[in-house]
């Protein structure tokens, strides 16, 4: 059994840090990370919080996160978490038809050529979001919203350099160090659930904001949030937010 308090202590301690410029770095509040160092799982919001909570501080003080995290869900009893579900294939079966030697030697002909044709494209889209992603992540967040107590229904967010979306759509990117376990629900925190799985380090989910939008994430460092083409700073230990269908981000 491996001890994750002692664990987390000693790595820190060897750092020279105290747990509050551990907060500063890390966006996960003092007490949370002293309940990791003192084993306090119970003091930590959800198992699925404290998950994240134990990744990200892990990563931070040069741990390997990946067996600390299965130490605290063979303690826990939780289900190791799992990207979203696969997307099954709807496409129409077709029907085969038979070919001639020559047609078939001439059809995997054209295979190969656009076999290498998709290569090429893929390539060239991945160099593309990997540019875009780098410069998202180099683009300094605006703090998080405090609407007023009414606002106009003709007002729309402000755009600025980002991802190119819509004004009713928001992006969560998956922090380059650690991504993070996302749940997105429409409107409220029993509402339909649209997403719920790990956005890993690079990748990125959009979503509409029609009817509103709730958001749960077990770390302010593993996501970076962006609302109608803007970025959003999440405050430290913050978990839960509440973003409306003109764009307005409160806490959840």
């Amino acid at each position: 059994m491996i001890a994750i308090g002692n664990t987390l202590r000693d790595a820190r301690k060897r750092k020279g840090l105290e747990l509050s410029e551990c907060e500063l770095e890390t966006r996960i509040r003092a007490r949370y990370l002293a309940a990791l160092e003192d084993e306090r799982f119970d003091l930590l919001p959800e198992t699925a919080y404290a998950r994240g909570f134990l990744r990200s501080y892990a990563t931070f003080l040069d741990l390997d996160a990946r067996v600390l995290v299965e130490e605290l869900d063979d303690r826990t009893g939780a289900e190791p978490v799992v990207d979203a579900l696969p997307i099954a294939d709807t496409s129409p079966v077709r029907r085969r038809t038979s070919l001639s030697r020559a047609g078939q030697r001439r059809r995997g002909g054209l295979r190969r050529k656009g076999a290498i044709a998709w290569l090429i494209v893929g390539a060239l889209g991945a160099v593309l979001v990997a540019l875009w992603i780098g410069a998202a992540w180099g683009e300094r967040p605006t703090t998080l919203l405090v609407p007023s107590t009414t606002t106009p229904a003709s007002a729309t967010p402000t755009r600025t350099e980002g991802p190119d979306v819509s004004a009713t759509q928001i992006n969560l990117v998956g922090s380059p160090s650690t991504g993070s376990t996302i749940t997105v629900r429409q409107a409220t925190a029993t509402g339909k659930l649209l997403f719920a799985g790990l956005i890993r380090p690079g990748a990125m989910r959009q979503f509409p904001t029609a009817g509103g939008i709730w958001l749960g994430f077990d770390a302010t460092t593993g996501v970076q949030l962006f609302v109608a083409g803007r970025p959003v700073e999440i405050p430290g230990g913050i978990s839960r937010l509440d973003i409306s269908e003109s764009g307005v981000v409160r806490p959840g």
